[in-house]
């Protein structure tokens, strides 16, 4: 049975499909944590304070909004997509945004400084953030060039330049 990783091309054997998906869920979190980089960055820039996702408390960084929540709350998306085939468009897109919401929401949560409760800009950043790696599901599946950069030669050009 033919895996639903790569609806365009059929016959492409299982293993390449994972390993396609695989590098495009790495891509998408590249983007991701790139375009969180640039927002620290010209917000560190425009202010002068050095600034972190979640404020000053350097805890949530732009890494691990990209790759410790967006992630995970991507990939149950696809799981709960490829259990519910049926799901048209807006259902999914509506399945993204409640994993993002909920993930961020919870783990945004668990992991913020002591005494700041529960944030539902964490939640709302998250289903903006996890309609990225909806959208790069369609934006980059045969773009393995670019896939490739994203995935790895981004990355490894922004974090060792340390702005959180």
């Amino acid at each position: 049975m033919r895996q639903p990783w790569n609806e365009f091309n059929s016959k492409m054997p299982w293993r390449m499909e994972l390993g396609c998906y695989a590098l495009n869920k790495l891509a998408c979190g590249g983007l991701v944590f790139g375009l969180l980089w640039v927002y620290c960055y010209l917000t560190e820039e425009i202010t002068g304070i050095p600034l972190t996702i979640a404020g000053n408390s350097g805890e949530l960084t732009a890494q691990l909004w990209a790759y410790g929540f967006a992630l995970p709350a991507a990939l149950a998306a696809d799981a709960l997509r490829d259990l519910l085939p049926w799901l048209r468009k807006p259902e999914q897109l509506t399945l993204y945004l409640a994993a993002g919401f909920s993930v961020f929401l919870l783990l945004g949560s668990l992991m913020s400084p002591a005494g700041t409760g529960i944030s539902w800009s964490n939640g709302i950043a998250g289903a903006g953030i996890t309609l990225l790696y909806y959208g790069g599901r369609y934006w980059l599946n045969r773009e393995y060039g670019l896939q490739i950069l994203l995935a790895f030669l981004l990355p490894l050009l922004l974090w060792p330049i340390g702005l959180q």
